[in-house]
């Protein structure tokens, strides 16, 4: 594509030449004119004062003494006047008068020139224009004859050969100066062109930019192919989602990446169907297969066949997780809904059982071995007790008590409620809270919960004489705190991560597999999210779990029903 200021070069140079060159046939024109002027007025004077010298040379033939004087000069003049440059030829006095003239002088229409005696030298000259704008160059020259005394000679000569070569002087210049006029105005709009050319180009990359800023702005993937499957053009998700970068468009084809069967594209493009929202997988570089939407409209040429075809991708990872959240949170309810129709149920008759079993370990006492069957069942009573309250616990719904606390204080208070079993079973917990804010917007009580329920999860996990770390940090990028607990024992399998928060799954005998589902719960309830990493990052072995809250958390509505 042309540059502009490239074209608009050659215009701008062909204007500064037309006004260069206008300027210089102006003065040209005007120096030529005033040169052929000076040189034609020469001309003629030396054709005038050649006249006078013939007449003055015909007046000295005449004797002085003749009397016939006047009539010999009149017929000198009338002859002399017989030149086709001469107009006239008369002889004038003092007085103004023309007593001996030519036939062709009228005083009237030429009028009557008697010079002052300092304009003579000898020669007096004028160059004139008549009242009908008849050019004439006169010469007058004084004539010495007795009879004659003062009176002067003058002569009318005629110009039109002057002014005809003047004017075909001017006309050219016209010609010329049309000329130029004619190719300054084709410059002119030659760079209206241009100028019209550059803000039409301007537009256009505009609506090009802009069109190109809207296609990767889209949500969704973009691509376009021809027939043959090759890429035309294409977004920037569209080639995230294929895992590509814009420099493989040219050596990788397009059914390399997506299955054409499986995703109608080859159906598009062989008989020219549409195909909307076909749910195919993608494999890509984590080895996970991302689910994608694909929608395939044909391109038809103006013939009616089937050119090309536009794809659009739609991720529909993000939909994935919500539909599982939403079975998830329908399994939650119903779990909820019958936990709160039997809970009351248990508890009855598990408050009745363990009240005969503590009075039968009273009454047994003396019988050492029939009492601890008693205690046993008192214990396992406790336990189911405990079950049963994680589950309503879990079940209920949670309304939240925001409050700005010191995160710091949240991490130090849940150490000090394991503290006393963590020194009994040799575990060693260390705290960085360094990197806290000093206020968060939290629900005290439930994150304490949250926090003690991990401390305690994690010292199940690893036994004992092991580490246990515990801390917390702020992203101001991110808006949001990390709260974590990490840990040095085996770890948790990867065929296990996603079940861990699943109600009463556990891998632990004495486990009632409610804790991270209350934890889970909690932190959703703070719209944050819990993140699993096993083994801990740069280690063969541990887990660490973190806890992210948004730092402006909203209190939402939870319905109370069941």
């Amino acid at each position: 594509m042309f540059q502009p200021s490239k074209l608009y070069l050659p215009a701008l140079i062909i204007v500064a030449v037309i006004l260069t060159l206008l300027v210089f046939i102006g003065f040209s024109t005007y120096w030529n004119l005033d040169r052929a002027r000076t040189n034609a007025l020469n001309f003629v004077h030396q054709q005038g004062v050649a006249i006078l010298e013939a007449m003055r040379a015909g007046m000295t033939a005449i004797p002085h003494e003749a009397d016939d004087t006047p009539r010999i000069l009149a017929k000198l003049i009338r002859e002399t006047a017989q030149n086709r440059s001469v107009a006239y030829i008369y002889l004038t006095t003092s007085n103004r008068e023309a007593p001996i003239h030519s036939s062709k002088f009228s005083s009237d229409k030429y009028g009557v020139w008697y010079p002052e005696k300092a304009a003579f030298k000898p020669i007096a000259s004028r160059f004139r224009r008549l009242p009908d704008n008849t050019p004439l160059y006169e010469l007058a020259e004084r004539f010495n004859n007795e009879q004659l005394e003062s009176s002067v000679l003058v002569i009318g000569l005629k110009m039109s050969t002057f002014e005809s070569a003047r004017q075909e002087d001017f006309h050219h210049a016209i010609i010329m100066v049309s000329i130029l006029a004619a190719l300054g105005a084709g410059a002119v709009f030659f760079i209206y062109v241009i100028n019209r050319y550059h803000r039409m180009n301007k537009t256009l990359r505009q609506t090009q930019e802009y069109t190109r800023q809207v296609v990767d702005s889209m949500a969704n993937g973009l691509l376009s192919i021809d027939a043959e499957g090759r890429l035309a053009s294409w977004n920037t998700l569209g080639l995230e989602l294929l895992g590509l970068n814009a420099s493989d468009t040219d050596s990788i084809r397009l059914d390399q990446v997506l299955d054409f069967e499986k995703s109608g594209i080859s159906k598009t493009l062989n008989q020219c169907h549409p195909v909307m929202d076909r749910e195919i997988s993608i494999a890509v570089s984590g080895g996970n297969p991302m689910p994608v939407a694909v929608s395939v409209t044909p391109i038809l040429a103006a013939s009616g066949v089937c050119s090309g075809a536009v794809i659009i991708l739609r991720d529909l990872r993000e939909i994935k997780r919500l539909e599982e959240k939403v079975r998830r949170s329908e399994k939650l309810a119903a779990l909820g809904k019958l936990a709160a129709a039997v809970a009351h149920e248990i508890r009855n008759p598990l408050s009745s059982i363990r009240g005969f079993a503590r009075f039968l370990s009273h009454v047994l006492r003396d019988r050492p071995a029939d009492a601890e069957y008693a205690d046993v069942m008192v214990k396992e009573v406790d336990r189911i007790n405990r079950v049963v309250t994680d589950l309503l616990n879990f079940a209920r719904p949670l309304k939240l008590e925001l409050a700005a606390v010191n995160p710091a204080d949240l991490i130090q208070q849940a150490v000090r409620l394991v503290s006393g079993d963590a020194a009994s079973r040799n575990i060693i917990i260390d705290t960085d809270v360094s990197r806290l804010s000093s206020s968060v917007l939290l629900d005290p009580n439930l994150m304490t919960q949250v926090l003690l329920n991990l401390l305690l999860n994690a010292m199940e996990a690893v036994g004992d004489n092991h580490y246990i770390q515990v801390g917390g940090c702020e992203k101001s990028v991110e808006n949001k705190a990390v709260f974590w607990v990490e840990d040095d024992g085996p770890g948790i399998d990867a065929a296990e991560q996603e079940r861990i928060f699943d109600p009463f799954f556990t891998s632990r005998e004495k486990g009632t597999g409610l804790g991270l589902a209350i934890v889970q719960k909690i932190v959703e309830n703070h719209q944050g999210f819990v993140k699993v990493e096993s083994p801990v990052l740069d280690k063969e072995t541990g887990c660490r779990l973190e806890v992210h809250i948004p730092l402006n958390v909203e209190v939402e509505e939870e319905d109370t029903e069941g």
